[in-house]
């Protein structure tokens, strides 16, 4: 998903302000959880999108739903700022904004990890420690299932792609028996 420019500013100014206070990571967490809840129902998320639904009334919607709830004042205050603004909508991208901007903060680096198969926790341990060697970096892997590959895995983190997939293997070998045969 690409991140609006709109998005970023707003994830900017609450880390900010939950950094100086030393909640970033509470806020964080905060906002994934929102971001969840209202990707979820769709009543919710059609709520929020529709026009005909004034920024008072999604404000007014917001603070019901969330007061004593135990949300952080800042986090709050954005989702009223967000409303008020009739975009509320960009949540999802301000979580995204957000969690990258901490990421640059924290030196984390993302990556994805796709296997034909689910991969056992071992598997998954061994991975992230040759990633980790190989890059330097403290780094975070979400897994996916890719039908498409036949066996092993592609991990892309960063920059970088690492491939260990039968696909690749198998050309490999097919090229190496071109190279001897000719």
């Amino acid at each position: 998903m690409r991140v609006s420019e709109v998005s970023k500013r707003y994830a900017k100014a609450l880390l900010a302000v939950t950094k100086q206070k030393g909640i970033h990571a509470k806020a964080f967490g905060e906002l994934q959880a929102l971001e969840q809840a209202f990707s979820k129902d769709a009543g919710v998320k059609n709520y929020f999108a529709n026009p005909m639904v004034s920024p008072d009334q999604k404000v007014a919607a917001v603070k019901a739903a969330l007061s004593g709830k135990g949300v952080s004042e800042e986090v709050m205050n954005t989702l009223v700022l967000l409303g008020e603004k009739n975009r509320l909508d960009i949540l999802d991208q301000v979580v995204l904004a957000f969690r990258d901007l901490l990421d640059l903060e924290e030196g984390v680096t993302r990556g994805v990890v796709r296997s034909a198969q689910p991969l056992s926790a071992d598997a998954q341990k061994e991975i992230e420690q040759k990633i980790n060697k190989v890059l330097n970096k403290k780094i975070v892997l979400t897994y996916e299932q890719d039908p498409k590959l036949l066996g092993g895995v592609v991990a892309q983190v960063g920059g970088w792609t690492f491939d260990d997939s039968l696909d690749t293997h198998l050309k490999k070998l097919n090229e190496e028996l071109n190279r001897r045969a000719n």
